[in-house]
């Protein structure tokens, strides 16, 4: 079994595609939320998660979305110069794609090679699990309340953006893919992060892919100066 392993995706198709054709044989996807937010192809991406049967969980960006769009007038009233990439990807939804990003759960636990795994987006803010105690009652918490049976244990996070593997035991590991399409400012690099799980094989990966397209797409738009230079950092 391979499975693609992805997070963070911010309404960045492009990347996507350049991930899909860069691991071809996967047999399954996982997307640790925020699908999207902060990029200009929210709807593009929604398609391309239902038309390649990801497995998602929900992100507070996803969340923030749903908001705007169902107590925030979809951002319409917002006056030109405050125009938040909330704002812009919320006008280009509707109410499937709306419907979509509040049918994913927070969390999901499953089975894999013999690995048992529970996938959220974020633990607590921008804070990790740094001890024991800590994982088991997370994991407790979303598998019944039993860890005793548990054996081999991953649990994985997006939000963070900061691909890493962290050891609690020797069976009891937490992932983060990174983001696909969005670096912390410490980590100006522009490639697309994430993992791929190999009969229970973790390998981290980096692709370079083309992002000229997301750049075209949002100097075109009117957005807030601080939105904007997000962008133009990481996709120019």
């Amino acid at each position: 079994m391979k499975a693609l392993i992805i997070s963070d995706i911010h309404s960045n198709v492009c990347t996507l595609e350049a991930i899909r054709k860069a691991e071809p044989d996967c047999d399954v996807i996982y997307c640790a939320g925020d699908l999207v937010d902060y990029g200009p192809f929210p709807g593009e991406v929604i398609e391309w998660v239902h038309k390649h049967g990801a497995i998602c969980v929900r992100g507070n960006h996803d969340d923030i979305i749903i908001d705007v769009y169902r107590n925030g007038n979809r951002g319409l009233d917002v006056a030109e110069d405050q125009i938040k990439w909330a704002h812009h990807n919320a006008r280009l939804l509707g109410e499937a794609e709306i419907s979509f990003l509040e049918g994913m759960p927070v969390y999901r636990t499953f089975e894999m090679d013999g690995y048992s795994y529970t996938m959220q987006h974020l633990y607590e803010n921008y804070l990790t699990i740094d001890s024991l105690p800590k994982y088991d009652a997370f994991w407790a918490e979303r598998n019944g309340g039993t860890i005793e049976t548990a054996g081999d244990r991953r649990i994985i996070f997006g939000h963070t953006h900061r691909r890493c593997v962290h050891y609690l035991s020797d069976t009891s590991l937490w992932l983060n893919p990174g983001s696909v399409s969005y670096r912390r400012p410490d980590d100006p690099t522009k490639e697309a992060h994430y993992f791929t799980i190999t009969d229970g094989r973790i390998a981290m990966k980096s692709l370079v892919y083309d992002r000229t397209p997301l750049l075209e797409a949002t100097r075109k738009l009117q957005l807030r100066e601080d939105e904007m230079k997000v962008a133009y950092v990481f996709f120019g």
